[in-house]
């Protein structure tokens, strides 16, 4: 578990880089993707953006979306020197301090990446036993205070290893309908094989390791959208 004292440094390193992504370039970067997110959801809900914005106005709807976007700029955004806005801040602000429980968990978001997380076991307001949906993986404990989840319901997030060992999951996190959870990851596979077969014919094959950087940069990518999507999609249907 994250002690108050850690929350709080993660809270403040956490409004530090709000005010770094607040100059240019990443400001206007910023703003991007956080409309791309919406246009795409507009999109696949058959809804206006104004629809999904005004949607978002209820609390704490905005600040989910918010975190979901935020972390998906911060860790996949680059500037010239293809570096990520995440890493930037880290070798620039915080990488001196190497030993504060806030650069280990920035570190630990660094090198995370968003997943649809099945939860096995759940202890009401303190825990919960996950596992990436889809996969045989071992189960990892996170801290979740939320009085109840719906049987029904995976977690899209990212699931973060600290430097003791324990994990959690990032601010950015979404419940998402398992069925849903299912379908991205069938699209998922399609783009993929898609994406290969792509490479295959256009003689590519010999480049694999810039073909499977290509493939994961395209589905890190449709996997924010998609989540954010169906996440949305779910108020619309209440």
């Amino acid at each position: 578990m994250i002690t108050t004292e850690q929350q709080k440094q993660v809270d403040g390193v956490m409004e530090l880089l709000s005010a770094h992504i607040a100059n240019p370039p990443w400001e206007e970067w910023m703003v991007e993707v956080f409309t791309g997110s919406i246009d795409y959801a507009a999109e696949m809900l058959e809804l206006s953006a104004d629809e999904v914005l005004d949607y978002l106005e209820e609390p704490p709807l905005g600040q989910m979306a918010h975190a979901h976007v935020f972390e998906h700029f911060i860790t996949t955004e680059t500037n010239e020197d293809n570096e990520s806005v995440l890493s930037e801040f880290i070798r620039t602000r915080v990488e001196q301090q190497t030993g504060s429980f806030a650069c280990q968990y920035l570190n630990a978001l660094n090198k995370a990446t968003l997943g649809l997380w099945e939860v096995i076991n759940f202890t009401a307001g303190q825990s919960a036993q996950v596992r990436q949906l889809g996969t045989t993986e071992p189960l990892f404990n996170v801290p979740l205070e939320a009085d109840s989840i719906p049987k029904n319901i995976c977690i899209a997030s990212r699931l973060l290893t600290l430097a003791d060992g324990n994990h959690t999951f990032s601010f950015g996190l979404l419940p998402v309908d398992r069925n849903e959870a299912e379908d991205i990851l069938a699209y998922l596979a399609q783009v993929r094989a898609e994406m290969l077969e792509t490479a295959q014919n256009e003689g590519l094959a010999q480049d694999a390791d810039d073909v499977e950087a290509a493939i994961q940069e395209e589905l890190t990518d449709l996997m924010f959208h998609e989540t954010f999507a169906s996440w949305i999609s779910q108020g619309f249907e209440e």
